[in-house]
């Protein structure tokens, strides 16, 4: 719903902001919930993949073992070289989902310019995957580090919260997005329980 249409209802001013408040962090939770469960979704389909291609390569290595094409001490070598391929391609993506991911929290801008100068100042030596998983070690210093030496790649504080990325995008007014983000997350959230859960996780 628009400020006009709530004024129009007899809302006062400082009520009309209330309601707005309340719509924009309504919207948000829910945007957080939609961007987990897009995450979430986009890593099983990676390990689905990244699981197939080592199951076909490993049958591979059976087949060439069997036609004598390779000796037992070749198909074994060949086995641990696949498994650890398959290991570092399944790091390497979470690795990237959780650069992007603390590059959101750190309010990094949405362009294409301000996220890969970003990525490239990273010292990637300093920065470990956390035992968990979900999150990255040594990232964050680096980030408030680079807030204050090139801000203008980072969003601007407000009094009233951060700029909008895009600031001819919607801000909330439209009461519709609530009911079209909780749909959005239903879906995603039903498709995400029906994915095999990766051996990776495991």
């Amino acid at each position: 719903m628009k400020r006009e249409e709530l004024k129009a209802m007899g809302l006062t001013d400082e009520q009309v902001e209330a309601v707005m408040s309340k719509n924009g962090a309504e919207v948000a939770a829910l945007n957080t919930q939609i961007t987990t469960l897009k995450s979430e979704k986009a890593q099983l389909e990676n390990d689905k993949k990244v699981i197939t291609k080592e199951k076909e390569d490993k049958e591979k290595a059976l087949d060439d073992l069997q036609k004598n094409s390779i000796s037992n001490e070749e198909y074994q070598n060949k086995i641990k070289e696949i498994e650890a391929n398959a290991k570092k391609e399944h790091e390497d993506y979470v690795l990237d989902q959780l650069i992007d991911q603390s590059l959101e929290e750190a309010k990094v801008l949405k362009t294409e310019l301000a996220r890969n100068s970003i990525k490239k100042s990273l010292d990637m030596d300093k920065i470990s995957i956390a035992k968990d998983g979900k999150s990255l070690i040594g990232i964050k210093e680096q980030l408030e580090a680079t807030k204050k030496t090139d801000p203008y790649f980072f969003e601007k504080k407000k009094a009233s919260g951060y700029e909008p990325v895009d600031p001819e995008g919607n801000k909330g007014d439209e009461g519709d997005e609530i009911s079209m983000a909780s749909n959005f997350a239903k879906e995603a959230n039903k498709s995400e329980s029906q994915e095999t859960k990766s051996q990776f996780f495991n």
